[in-house]
């Protein structure tokens, strides 16, 4: 068997040369707690570590996110590279030399195939700088200069200029590109049987990945009331508007001096920051911030100032833009403008120490919603002032610090000029609701866990053979009604029992859930793990001598034949003894 062209055997070399923990230190501070190191994830933002490496199995689990994968994919994963790249990566690390192979001829073309969409849009992004530089961009650099735009800026951050719907076209086919590679790139559209430059007249914004490719495009319209001021390459195997961050390339080395974001509305924004030196500005390309955009950020950054317009459009964008932040735990602040300027604007009246002071002073995100969501309302009308006080208490109702709700608490009395005894009550009745509402999901949850006893039973058993645990003893296989957990118990039986990093080679973990369940399995949230697969297993097995009872006890029914049905009942006696006596043990082990 062969794993993208390598063979089972040489990937096994590969892994025993390459100690996931001696791997993972590389790129995260470990701490070891038992047989387990833990660090906070690289994947996702988080104060509390939940990323675990198990030597033993030599596989990573992210309690906080449920990633997992053995130490091929935690490389594929931080260095933003394939398969094959990531095999190569630890190949040279373990100074082992990698195999020729011709057999997986349909991946390497995808590969290659891939690697050509990004020499377009490479040379797309040559093209358009040299075309801002030449005479024909002297449009589009009449525009950048009254803009404030440095050179020095066009140069460090690629912009260019398309001069007109052919030029990249025949650019692009001089390279020796095929008509369908272009269109795919989405640097090139089609009409009528002709390809034409998707950004044609517009100054162009290269997207480059944070590993430093180009992977699309943004141009701004030159001419007032154009078809859309701003316009993105459509989404291509590289590109994708709502998970691309522009000038996410920079933030890896920015945060060296600052281990912080600044979040803005526009690529102009990003431009006029960078300038004025602040690094680590971005902007997304015209959509909502999302979890996409989030998961992407945590892995160069710990925290985000939000920056966005000063008028009304533009602090419902800020508003809106917090959601996925805060729901990945990630620290916010919110920096307000003044005037109803935009960061480019304020940047350019007041200077960049003015801006860095606003940074500064930015907003905790609770006190910006509180505030919020109390420019809504008229507060000299008393009928509002209930509304501002529902809405700000929702706002802070899941803040976990008592202290930090009551900094917040206080905040609100302050502007509704109501007691803070009287927020306080309002804010526990509001905690009893979610609190009974939190007992009935219980409680449901409750009925869930007992529906599926013999799945949840099942699982703990296999999970406790596959992680080897001192413990287990006494498994017969017929023990497994689920098919899935039949299937990966007999590959255990079959294969000596592995480490669990084998498992990856062998099977899609990703897409097959059982698998999956019982590799991430967590062992933490039981107290007494001999007690409990006792009881499992004790419970499985009664299960087991029920189902055999049940089946005999039909055949009774339905035997004609006087002696075979003598012994059918003896042997129903025989299975009522035994299951009495698997009772009584249960009993006594719970």
């Amino acid at each position: 068997m062969k794993d993208k062209g390598y063979s089972v055997e040489w990937l096994e070399r590969l892994k025993s040369s390459s100690n996931i923990v001696s791997v993972v230190s590389r790129y995260l501070s470990l701490t070891r707690k038992g047989a387990t190191y833990w660090a906070c994830c690289p994947f996702h933002h988080e104060k509390t570590p939940s990323f675990a490496v198990n030597e033993q199995g030599q596989f990573y689990h992210c309690f906080g996110w449920g990633e997992s994968g053995d130490v091929i994919k935690f490389v594929e994963k931080l260095e933003g590279t394939d398969f094959m790249g990531a095999v190569k990566i630890l190949a040279e690390n373990a100074g082992i030399e990698v195999p020729e192979f011709s057999d997986d001829s349909d991946y390497l073309e995808k590969k290659k195939h891939r690697e050509t969409l990004f020499d377009i849009c490479r040379e797309t992004a040559v093209y358009y700088h040299n075309m801002l530089a030449g005479g024909q961009g002297k449009k589009a650099m009449d525009y950048l200069t009254k803009r404030g735009v440095e050179q020095s800026t066009i140069t460090r951050l690629g912009i260019g200029y398309s001069p007109n719907w052919t030029g990249l076209v025949t650019y692009l086919k001089s390279k020796g590109f095929a008509y369908s590679d272009m269109l795919e790139s989405g640097v090139c559209g089609e009409r009528e049987g002709k390809l034409f430059d998707e950004m044609a007249t517009r100054v162009v914004f290269p997207v480059i990945d944070h590993r430093g490719k180009v992977v699309g495009f943004s141009g701004r319209a030159l001419q007032d009331g154009a078809y859309a001021k701003y316009k993105n390459t459509k989404q291509t195997p590289l590109f994708n508007k709502s998970s691309n961050i522009y000038c996410i390339n920079f933030l890896r080395k920015a945060r060296l001096n600052k281990n912080y974001a600044i979040l803005v509305e526009g690529q102009m924004d990003v431009v006029a920051l960078h300038q004025a030196g602040f690094d680590n500005a971005i902007a997304t390309m015209g959509t909502a911030f999302n979890k996409n955009h989030v998961a992407t950020l945590s892995r160069f950054v710990d925290s985000v100032v939000v920056c966005f317009d000063g008028d009304g459009a533009g602090q419902k964008a800020t508003a809106k833009s917090l959601e996925p932040l805060l729901a990945e735990g990630m620290d916010i602040k919110i920096l307000e403008l003044p005037d109803r300027l935009d960061p480019d604007e304020y940047i350019k009246k007041y200077g960049a120490e003015a801006y860095q002071k606003l940074i500064d002073n930015s907003l905790p995100v609770y006190e910006f919603e509180i505030k919020h969501e109390a420019s809504k309302y008229d507060l000299s009308n008393r009928d509002n002032i209930s509304k501002f006080i529902d809405g700000s208490l929702n706002i802070i109702l899941n803040i976990p610090k008592e202290s930090e709700k009551q900094v917040y608490i206080n905040l609100i009395a302050s502007i509704s000029k109501v007691p803070k005894e009287t927020i306080t009550r309002q804010l526990n009745g509001m905690r009893n609701k979610v609190q009974k509402v939190a007992e009935i999901e219980s409680k449901y949850a409750e009925v869930q866990i007992v529906q599926s006893k013999n799945y949840k039973a099942e699982q703990f058993v296999l999970a406790s053979i596959m992680h080897k645990k001192p413990y287990v003893k006494g498994v017969e296989s017929d023990i497994f009604v689920n098919n899935n957990f039949k299937t990966i118990y007999d590959y255990l039986v079959k294969n000596n029992f592995p480490i669990i990093s084998k498992l990856y080679d062998d099977f899609d973990v990703e897409n097959y859930e059982d698998l999956k369940g019982l590799i991430n399995f967590d062992f933490s949230k039981i107290v007494d793990l001999q007690k409990e697969f006792e009881g499992c297993l004790n419970s499985l097995e009664l299960d087991k001598l029920i189902a055999k009872q049940n089946q005999i006890n039909a055949q009774i029914q339905t035997c004609t034949n006087e002696e075979v049905k003598l012994a059918l009942i003896k042997r129903a006696g025989e299975l009522s003894k035994e299951i009495n006596e698997k009772k009584t043990l249960l009993n006594k082990v719970g």
